[in-house]
């Protein structure tokens, strides 16, 4: 495992997605996700919010 700069006795953890290392008590995660993941999350969340709002808006039905 590797360790982080500011924590070098602590262990890092693995994120549920990509499964690369972090240390979790620089940035801390409920889900066990790494920092980038989360920031790639977010963004689908937002797309697909923005699709359903015109959706919605305009009242096209799938």
């Amino acid at each position: 495992m590797t360790h982080c700069d500011d924590h070098p006795h602590e262990h890092s953890k693995t994120c549920r997605v990509c499964k690369s290392e972090y240390c979790h008590d620089c940035h801390p995660s409920y889900l066990g996700i790494c920092e980038k993941c989360s920031y790639k999350i977010l963004i689908v969340l937002v797309v697909i919010m923005v699709i359903l709002s015109y959706m919605a808006w305009f009242g096209v039905v799938l």
